[in-house]
């Protein structure tokens, strides 16, 4: 875990550096193991294996990859939803065995067949990060989509559906992140160790 307190956007922005690098080194070795306890920690999450409609992502810059998870939900008759970039926010989209895939501008795979859901109705978000800390706040890749898409769960709105749950490696974990007034803080974050939840 990262021991300092990260404040202003240089401080991130080296945080985000430094995290991804090294989550883009790991061995392949170790991110087959590690991807192994991660996905018994997913399973071991009664909200995951109660959803009836999960959102996940598709995996780059060395994210941890959620196949198998999504192979198991699937099982339970889980219907599974990617995002899309639309213009400034994200949208989800089914995305079925068969789906065929696109790759976006940022280089990022997305469902062709757009059949959309509010993102209200879904149930549980396993949303990819850089980092987290112990309060559940969340710092991605810095363009601010999940934030723009789910600010109907800011504190304030009191909407509490769906839950957001952060992945990724324990390394991942910060010791404080500051909250910006338009953060969607996390419900709960998983890594290969355990599962954290928050209070928010």
């Amino acid at each position: 875990m990262h021991g300092n307190s990260f404040k202003n956007e240089t401080d991130l922005d080296n945080l985000r550096q430094k995290i991804r690098a090294k989550r883009r080194a790991i061995s392949k070795s170790q991110r087959y193991n590690s991807e192994k306890k991660l996905l018994n920690q997913i399973e071991e999450i009664a909200l995951v294996r109660k959803a009836r409609r999960l959102a996940i992502y598709l995996t780059i810059d060395g994210e941890p990859n959620l196949e198998n998870a999504i192979r198991e939900a699937r099982q339970r008759g889980t219907l599974i939803f990617a995002p899309i970039i639309c213009q400034n926010t994200l949208r989800f989209a089914q995305l079925n065995e068969d789906s065929k895939l696109r790759t976006n501008k940022l280089g990022i795979q997305e469902p062709l067949d757009q059949i959309f859901i509010d993102p209200q109705k879904l149930d549980v978000v396993l949303t990819p990060m850089v980092a987290f800390d112990s309060c559940g706040t969340r710092i991605g890749m810095g363009a601010g989509y999940y934030d723009r898409c789910f600010d109907f769960l800011a504190p304030k709105k009191l909407l509490r559906k769906p839950k957001i749950i952060g992945v990724g490696y324990e390394f991942q974990k910060v010791q404080k992140l500051e909250r910006k007034a338009w953060d969607i803080p996390l419900w709960g974050a998983v890594t290969e160790l355990g599962f954290y939840r928050f209070k928010t």
